[in-house]
């Protein structure tokens, strides 16, 4: 009989997982392993635009940093504690501190001219128009 793993164990391994086959270690593996802990993200299309959503509760907006680079949105920034915190008192620290890094590849359709990032109650609401398909053109036929 097989022994279970705590949930714990089971979440590690998923985040070792992602990491491994995540994209972004491809462009800044050092950013991305000196990060200390990483925002979740939500990524919505509709037909004008791509949002990203990144939850960063405690986060001051001058903190991060939102660039774009050949096609490359990175979101960087650090989370400061209160204070200077030591572990004695403390019956339990889930609060996580740090530098966070994320990063995502935009698809051509996106009019990187044009990004513009807001910081309201602790989410960071990056907005990226999509490009104008472009119309069929109608060609006439000439006859000789």
């Amino acid at each position: 009989m097989s022994q279970l793993l705590p949930f714990g164990a089971l979440n590690e391994i998923h985040r070792d997982l992602s990491r491994m086959f995540d994209n972004r270690s491809r462009y800044e593996p050092d950013a991305y392993e000196t990060a200390n802990w990483s925002p979740r993200v939500d990524i919505k299309e509709d037909d004008l635009a791509f949002t990203v959503s990144a939850d960063l509760p405690g986060v001051n907006p001058d903190e991060v940093a939102v660039t774009l680079h050949k096609g490359i949105l990175t979101i960087r920034g650090e989370k400061s504690s209160e204070k200077d915190v030591k572990k004695t008192g403390y019956r339990r620290c889930e609060r996580t501190y740090g530098s966070f890094f994320r990063q995502f590849t935009l698809p051509e359709s996106t009019r990187e001219d044009s990004v513009k990032a807001k910081a309201v109650n602790g989410v960071l609401e990056i907005t990226i128009p999509k490009t104008e398909k472009p119309k069929p053109l109608s060609i006439t036929v000439a006859a000789e």
